[in-house]
């Protein structure tokens, strides 16, 4: 492998387009020579050595430029009502007019395709100005290929009351292929919004998923930031969403990983000043051989700072889950309140699992705490859910339901709850 090219090994996975697309030259002139200098990962990398990546490296992709319509596509069973009319769909990566819709916004509000913005003086100063993931070769694959993408902009004292639905759906392209969906949100002082951001495959084709989402908040600014994975079960799907807040903003994201073979999600929420409040829970319900491996980072850079993050992960047959969540806090900055657990739940003996809660310390007046548990359903409970009148399989069921009911149960938005209950019903009910 040493006598391979770095730029060879990645074009091996990957087939770029020849020419730089035209919108956002500087960013994409920059990722490209990134591209051209950083190595793909392997498990020699202490980052990856746990994640198998034969679902990436097995296949060769090809880029998606298409203009097409999909006019006979039907969607409507993936619609929330709370977003009838404020919902952007992209399909296999393209922006789709006809699918979407974005009324009654309030004042000054932008809600709509990247590439209809790309002058846009907030769009210019903020994107790609979060993404700072060190020698990673999936963000600057994102950086010089997408086309469309999510612009959100929220301005002072501005409140959206209807959540904002991003739908990305994948089609039953024959071709490997990748795709890369990109978010910019921009919320300023006391803006408020609600985001569902949802990745769903129709069909159990192969495609590479590498979306690139960046939240910047100023002071105030509040973002509930629902992210549900439903991708093809042979699909890969390496996700890199990152936020950076001003002082008293509040971001609360919560990630439901369903679908796909492989999931990478590195998660990171950059304290930009105090008094600042963030959530990065997740919810994991993983079979068959998936691997779902989320390596997150709470950065607290200023004092007076609270932080959470609970992932809650089940795994069955032959899966795989790895978690690394890091706590970091700065010499300076005290009064720092974080939780961090990584609780597993275990229901085959054939599941894996690896997990390391993992804490950077370097002020002294601080309230930081982290765990990790991995366990299977404890017999006395199902014995006494039998006593009851229950079957064991539903016994089981049932208990499975209520670890993973928790983390549903935070979801801002109604639909999108009972929408996960049918899902986490789905799984516990699988043979």
């Amino acid at each position: 492998m040493s006598s391979v090219s770095t730029k060879e090994l990645i074009h091996a996975y990957v087939q770029l387009p020849g020419v730089l697309r035209e919108n956002f030259k500087e960013l994409r002139s920059q990722a490209k020579d990134n591209l051209d200098n950083c190595a793909f990962p392997t498990k020699k990398d202490e980052e990856w050595r746990f994640t198998d990546l034969k679902s990436i490296t097995s296949n060769k992709f090809e880029s998606v430029d298409t203009g097409e319509a999909h006019t006979d596509l039907e969607l409507d069973e993936y619609h929330l009502p709370e977003s009838m009319n404020s919902r952007l769909v992209f399909i296999d990566g393209n922006y789709s007019p006809l699918h979407s819709a974005i009324e009654g916004m309030p004042d000054g509000v932008i809600v709509g395709n990247i590439n209809d913005f790309s002058e846009h003086e907030q769009l210019c100063s903020h994107l790609g100005t979060m993404t700072n993931y060190e020698d990673d070769v999936f963000v600057p694959l994102n950086d010089v290929n997408f086309q469309d993408g999510t612009f959100i902009y929220v301005p002072k004292e501005t409140v959206i009351e209807q959540p904002i639905h991003i739908l990305n759906v994948f089609t039953n392209r024959k071709n490997p292929h990748f795709v890369t969906p990109r978010v910019l949100f921009v919320g300023e002082m006391y803006s408020k919004a609600t985001i569902i951001e949802e990745h769903i495959g129709l069909s159990d084709n192969v495609y590479l998923n590498v979306p690139v989402n960046e939240f910047r908040l100023y002071s105030g600014a509040h973002v509930h930031h629902a992210r549900i994975q439903r991708d093809s079960k042979n699909a890969s799907h390496i996700s890199r969403p990152v936020a950076m807040l001003d002082a008293h903003a509040e971001y609360h994201s919560y990630t439901i990983c369903l679908g796909s073979k492989l999931f990478r999600n590195e998660p990171r929420v950059i304290q930009n000043a105090e008094e600042v409040d963030f959530t990065v829970d997740g919810l994991v319900l993983i079979d068959g051989e998936q691997i779902a491996d989320t390596h997150s980072i709470m950065d607290h850079r200023f004092s007076h700072g609270n932080s959470h993050q609970l992932h809650k992960v089940v795994v069955n047959d032959q899966a795989h889950s790895i978690f690394n969540g890091k706590i970091f806090v700065a010499k300076d900055a005290q009064k720092i309140d974080s939780f961090q657990e990584n609780r597993n739940l275990l229901i085959s003996d054939t599941g894996k699992v690896n997990t390391k809660p993992q804490l950077e310390i370097f002020a002294d007046d601080v309230r930081c705490s982290h765990g990790a548990t991995i366990g299977q359903l404890q017999d006395e409970e199902v014995f006494y859910l039998q006593s009851r009148g229950l079957t064991e399989q539903k016994s089981r069921e049932l208990l499975v339901y209520a670890f993973a009911l928790e983390s549903v149960e935070s979801m801002a938005v109604k639909s999108v709850e009972e929408l996960l209950l049918k899902e986490v019903i789905a799984y516990t009910n699988r043979d």
